[in-house]
């Protein structure tokens, strides 16, 4: 992997922390498409496929909602206003 494609693995391990290895595969193609997204070098079908790939991981609002986050325990007093599961 590229450097930038290692910044944008970062970036989804840190912002998606329910994937696990078995989405390795969607996540090299997510970092693919956001170095590309990055570096000015993106058309309509880039987007396109980086969408698709995101949501299928849960990266976006309303797919994120589907995900199970587990229980951690520990509760956010501001989870009310944001509507996150508890």
């Amino acid at each position: 992997m590229t450097d930038p494609q290692k910044e944008a693995w970062a970036e989804l391990q840190n912002d998606l922390p329910w994937l696990n290895s078995s989405h390795r595969v969607m996540v090299r193609l997510a970092c693919k498409f956001m170095a590309q997204m990055d570096e000015g070098d993106f058309g309509i079908n880039a987007a396109q496929a980086l969408s698709s790939i995101l949501s299928k991981l849960g990266a976006s609002p309303a797919d994120e909602s589907k995900v199970n986050h587990g229980d951690d325990g520990e509760s956010d007093p501001d989870d009310k206003f944001f509507g996150r599961p508890n």
